[in-house]
């Protein structure tokens, strides 16, 4: 994964708000390899009870000329996906507010619909940066329970992740009662501690629960703080949004960006 915080928070934003677990029986105390086939279990069942799902989030990124507030959007549908991300309506050069940027896996490629770039398949490289990754496929059974520790009101297992290839988790702390995610850290930019922290757990449909609130940091200094402002599921989504054909790219162009920027300078 290349060393950019934005994309990095992005997939992890991506990834939680996808990543679903139906509770499991209390007093689990099984090694982790039987936890993670219980997790992956559960998943197989929400995937099969959700045709779709579409998530509205505010994501709040904090910054030393102040805070930025911006908007995603997720669709997924069976193996599609979609993102459309919503840049701030300040704190950022003028024309360039309010503009957004589409992602889309149509079940094959990768597409990026972007008023900067146009629009174009991403290559193998690129679209690792928007992939939507469920967290139990970073950590594998290969990971170890070193304790427990109790993060807000939740009892939790911390695992620590022994992986051969470069993941963005080295350590998760998962709820005991539902197997949750509900806390992580992993290598960032230079040497630096991302920190992911899961919140305001609300149930949504036949016992799922999703994080509303998700807190990035990176040595301790707030980063990102993301926000579900609405969801909806089995709405039954057209395929036409996961088409990249039918999506047009609207706004200025990269060269007529520059150009205005230019002639505010």
């Amino acid at each position: 994964m290349a060393e950019r915080i934005n994309n990095g928070g992005v997939i992890v934003l991506v990834v939680a708000l996808v990543s679903l677990v139906l509770r499991v029986n209390e007093g689990q105390t099984a090694p982790w390899s039987n936890i993670l086939k219980e997790i992956k279990a559960k998943y197989v069942k929400f995937e099969k009870e959700v045709k779709d799902i579409t998530i509205l989030q505010e994501i709040k990124a904090t910054a030393p000329q102040g805070e930025a507030t911006s908007e995603m959007k997720i669709l997924k549908k069976g193996k599609k996906f979609r993102m459309e991300i919503t840049l701030p309506t300040s704190g950022i050069p003028a024309g360039m507010a309010g503009m957004k940027t589409i992602i889309i896996f149509d079940g094959k490629d990768t597409w990026m619909i972007s008023p900067f770039t146009g629009k174009k398949k991403l290559s193998e490289e690129e679209e690792k940066e928007y992939q939507k990754v469920d967290w139990w496929d970073w950590v594998s059974e290969k990971a170890k329970i070193v304790g427990t520790e109790k993060v807000g009101e939740r009892e939790c297992y911390v695992v620590e992740v022994e992986e051969e290839k470069r993941v963005p988790f080295t350590k998760v702390w998962v709820d005991k009662k539902g197997l949750l995610l509900v806390k992580a850290e992993g290598g960032g930019p230079v040497k630096k501690k991302m920190g992911y922290l899961f919140s305001d757990f609300r149930k949504i449909e036949n016992g799922w629960e999703l994080p509303y609130r998700i807190d990035i940091s990176i040595d301790g200094s707030p980063l990102y703080a993301s926000f579900v402002k609405s969801l909806e599921i089995n709405s039954g989504l057209s395929d036409d949004l996961f088409d990249p054909d039918k999506v047009e790219v609207k706004g200025s162009n990269m060269q007529e960006m520059i150009k205005k920027m230019m002639r505010q300078k």
